[in-house]
């Protein structure tokens, strides 16, 4: 006779095992972890996600929880698998913010900053602006797709219940950490040099013409060109940011990997 309710405790368990990998996703991931969106709207659309995915991944036999701490193992296992899953794809925001940062600090916008609305601090403006920036780029290449798919594609190696935690996952986090300061020197890259070239030159003409104030006269003119060439290099940009939004996504499957197949 079939066991319809042992099945539907067994389906009930994944499905609240989906919405806890689902929640650590939405705490972490861009675009949907942005604190900009309402919490009641971020909680529908991990219910709503959650249901659409346990609905269709295949449902393993669960072990026996024999006590509230096996059950809480459990789920903050999910958490944090959600939540390496969402830190893949924030390191390309923190990256951009790091170039914006930069920037702004050769352009003299060291001190121009605004509050952080994912965060409890200040981030420097141009940051601020190149996050934006790179959010209406992410969701033009469908970044969120790539997100969804990632997360579908989990329960391939890590079914509900099943993930093992694995020490060579921590150290692909920590090698793949490395990749802000990457992604941030890149998509500053044509700033950067061109502001280096102003630099060069207002020093050549302190040198020709001492009389002249050339700090008075240099910030105008760095300023100007900074925003010019950001302006112009904003194809090269979208095209940064494409290309390590994919490079990122195909690492995640190595941490897939490294937890193991279950």
């Amino acid at each position: 006779m079939f066991d319809f309710i042992n099945y539907g405790a067994n389906a009930l368990q994944i499905f609240l095992l989906v919405i806890m990998r689902a929640s650590g996703l939405f705490l972490m991931a861009p675009v949907f972890g942005d604190k900009s969106i309402p919490k009641l709207i971020r909680a529908g659309l991990i219910i709503l996600l959650s249901g659409i995915i346990a609905s269709v991944i295949a449902q393993p036999q669960l072990p026996p929880v024999t006590s509230a701490w096996v059950l809480a193992g459990l789920a903050v296992k999910e958490i944090l698998v959600g939540f390496i899953i969402g830190l893949v794809y924030r390191l390309l925001f923190m990256g951009v913010e790091t170039g914006g940062a930069l920037v702004g600090y050769q352009m003299g916008f060291a001190m121009v900053e605004v509050p952080d609305v994912n965060g409890s601090g200040q981030v420097a403006v141009l940051g601020k602006f190149w996050y934006l920036v790179a959010t209406l780029v992410f969701l033009a290449i469908n970044g969120h797709h790539l997100i969804l798919t990632a997360f579908a594609d989990s329960y391939e190696l890590m079914p509900a219940g099943m993930v093992n935690l694995s020490g060579e996952v921590g150290e692909l986090l920590i090698k793949y950490s490395a990749y802000v300061f990457v992604i941030g020197i890149k998509v500053a890259a044509p700033v950067m040099i061109n502001l280096f070239l102003v630099d060069v030159a207002l020093g050549v003409v302190s040198k020709t013409m001492p009389t002249m104030n050339v700090f008075f006269v240099g910030m105008p003119i760095k300023i100007g060109a900074g925003l010019a060439v950001m302006a112009l290099s904003l194809p090269f940009f979208a095209y940064v940011l494409q290309k390590m939004a994919m490079y990122l996504d195909g690492e995640l499957r190595v941490i897939y990997m490294a937890f193991g197949k279950a």
